[in-house]
């Protein structure tokens, strides 16, 4: 019984996190947005993670998350294998993309492939990875749904890098079991 009072608990308190978190990130200004994503995109690009990876798994900016279109062109730029989630049902696959017209809008409204190219395997490689909240044990909160979590932790080989913005940190964040913790986090100012 305790187990569940803790796991309704941190239900809610990811709940209220989410709200709060949503709401400042929509408070970005277009200019501040766009000078943030740059720089955080330039230390994606700039890490040895993102260096010494063939693959790399990554998604598809929406609703104010932070912009990855500079790091998928230099993925492509680099002839490093870019693959890109479609949400089918409860799950999430990754497919290899080679350029933007394979992309459709699929769940959710945001761009993603058709799912007529190679299904990644993912056994290896850098996974960037989306969230609302975060904390600086590398503790995550995305949008409720579970999909990263499921295939993360299917994968556990994958690097797993969050982008946020620093107003998307927070002290701390109840962690399940089930929740995928990433091995590094960047952010405007941020890099741990």
């Amino acid at each position: 019984m305790e187990v569940l009072q803790i796991w309704v608990r941190n239900l809610e308190t990811k709940r209220e996190i989410r709200e709060q978190i949503k709401k400042l990130r929509s408070s970005i200004l277009a200019d501040e947005w766009d000078t943030a994503t740059e720089v955080i995109a330039q230390k994606v690009i700039a890490s040895d993670s993102f260096r010494e990876a063939t693959d790399l798994f990554c998604y598809m900016d929406f609703d104010g998350e932070v912009g990855t279109e500079h790091i998928i062109d230099e993925a492509w730029r680099l002839g490093k294998g870019l693959w890109l989630p479609k949400v089918s049902g409860g799950e999430m696959e990754f497919y290899l993309v080679e350029s933007e017209k394979e992309l459709v809008r699929g769940t959710f409204g945001i761009l993603e492939p058709t799912g007529k190219s190679e299904k990644a395997i993912g056994e290896d490689g850098l996974v960037i990875v989306p969230g609302i909240a975060f904390d600086k044990n590398h503790n995550r909160i995305g949008y409720g749904r579970g999909y990263y979590d499921r295939y993360l932790n299917k994968h556990p080989n994958l690097f797993k890098l969050a982008l946020a913005f620093d107003i998307q940190l927070v002290d701390k964040i109840p962690a399940d079991e089930c929740d995928c913790r990433m091995d590094m986090v960047f952010t405007e100012t941020l890099m741990y």
